[in-house]
């Protein structure tokens, strides 16, 4: 997992810079390397949170919507197996979620 770790760190840290599609690189191999690590059906899906986090995050920034609204799902989707819908992260998720979701449907997410 040091791997991973490597990875995600030198990613935020392009992420900092502005440098979003390095990052994304960076966060997509991090999650290679955890998934790789943990097989899908493990208790350890916790582990997954910060990997798929930031990607979506950063597909979000990069107008990966569908990529992003696809790996923010999943954290939810994690998050909800131990968490009530009233947890603070469950609810700004959704929030972020709300907001990416009419962007599929080419709609102004301010309007």
């Amino acid at each position: 997992m040091t791997t991973a770790k490597n990875y995600l760190s030198l990613g935020e840290s392009f992420e900092e810079k502005g440098k979003y599609f390095k990052a994304e690189r960076l966060y997509k191999k991090a999650l290679r390397a955890v998934e790789a690590e943990f097989a899908e059906g493990s208790e350890n899906k916790q582990e997954l949170l910060p990997y798929l986090y930031n990607l979506g995050m950063i597909q979000a920034a990069l107008d990966k919507t569908s990529l992003s609204i696809k790996n923010l799902g999943r954290v939810l989707s994690i998050l909800l197996e131990s968490r009530s819908e009233e947890d603070p992260d469950v609810i700004e998720l959704r929030r972020v979620l709300d907001e990416l979701h009419p962007a599929i449907h080419g709609k102004a997410v301010n309007s």
